[in-house]
């Protein structure tokens, strides 16, 4: 008892070499070991990127604006955008040197700079343009914050429209999109010729957006001024769902569990029946969680569609808009909100409910 005493007290010594040791251990344990430094030949190259790219920019820029630098008795000049271009990408690169950035990724946030700009200089993006329309802007927003809410009661059948179309459409286009996307699925199609046909029909209707479905469809049989904007507004959310529903449950259906569908070819299930009994209650659950997902994007494309000329409330948006009520305005964006949230609190219960 006295030897092991003695041992565990020479251990717990701070004087022993033991404990000096451990402790000793135990400091550089918590040390977090600091990022090797980057290659600096790599670094020198990125601002060779940055002076090729200030130079693109010099050369292909539009503005005339410039900036005057003055340094002693010499005032240099340089074109305003490109020089603030270089100073943030010169700002980005001394950040990612002095917290040991690797290359590759100092070199994807210099690209991203690099393509901003460009993107943004194409389209002469700024935001001067806001303070110099400021006395336009600033009454607008006044009226935004006075919304005329005795309005918003007064088009309520505009609302039960907007209502009706997207509930028509999520119905209708959920169901057309089920069928697509078991037939575009390898898993539940009959054959692969079957499937890529599938895929590139859903791939057209994706890229058409939902107001150009609106227009194409106001143009074919007629909008508002016809009686027909609703019929054109359903038609126009039901292309844009099927392609929403048909590729994301394609996707769902393509990654089902492989086990429940083996064991119903292990029965000599044909195609419809494996699909019924082995598919179909996998992606159920993510079905339905799509289709209250598309009923949400629904309420608001119906809005935007109706400014073409659908009907709905959108219709009426538009109408104030060309009036310059913006009071009005304000009152069918402050409502649209709730109606939104509203949608979307009542589709999480759903949810909740079926979990």
């Amino acid at each position: 008892m006295t030897a092991v005493a003695e041992s565990d007290s020479s251990a717990g010594s701070p004087g022993t070499g033991v404990g000096t040791g451990s402790s000793g251990t135990g400091r550089s344990s918590t040390e977090r070991p600091k990022q090797p430094r980057p290659s600096a030949l790599a670094y020198l190259g990125l601002l060779g990127l940055a002076a090729a790219a200030f130079a693109f920019f010099w050369w292909s820029r539009e503005s005339t604006d410039v900036l005057f630098l003055p340094l002693g008795g010499v005032t240099l000049w340089a074109p305003q955008n490109p020089l603030i271009g270089l100073l943030i990408m010169l700002g980005l690169l001394i950040v990612c040197w002095r917290v040991r950035i690797g290359e590759m990724a100092a070199f994807g946030a210099l690209t991203f700079v690099i393509v901003t700009y460009w993107a943004g200089e194409n389209i002469d993006f700024t935001l001067a343009s806001i303070w110099e329309r400021w006395d336009n802007l600033a009454g607008q927003l006044a009226a935004f914050f006075n919304p005329n809410w005795s309005y918003v009661f007064g088009v309520w059948d505009e609302w039960l429209v907007t209502l009706n179309m997207a509930i028509v459409a999520t119905i209708i286009g959920c169901s057309i999109g089920l069928v697509l996307a078991m037939f575009a699925s390898p898993v539940s199609s009959p054959n692969k010729a079957t499937s890529q046909t599938i895929k590139a029909l859903n791939s057209v209707i994706r890229s058409i957006p939902d107001v150009g479905w609106a227009l194409l469809f106001v143009a074919m049989i007629g909008g508002t001024a016809y009686g027909l904007g609703p019929l054109a507004g359903v038609l126009a959310l039901l292309m844009f769902n099927i392609g929403i529903v048909a590729k994301l449950l394609g996707e769902t259906i393509d990654a089902a569990s492989p086990g429940p569908i083996e064991a119903a070819d292990s029965t000599g299930a044909n195609l419809t029946q494996r699909n019924r009994i082995a598919v179909l209650p996998q992606v159920l659950p993510g079905f339905t969680s799509y289709s209250l997902y598309v009923f949400e994007l629904n309420i608001r494309a119906s809005t935007a569609i109706g400014i073409v000329g659908v009907g709905g409330i959108g219709h009426e948006l538009n109408l104030q808009m060309n009036r310059f009520a913006w009071e009005n305005v304000a009152s069918i964006l402050y409502m649209l909100i709730i109606v939104v949230l509203l949608v979307d609190l009542f589709s999480l219960w759903i949810r909740r409910r079926l979990m």
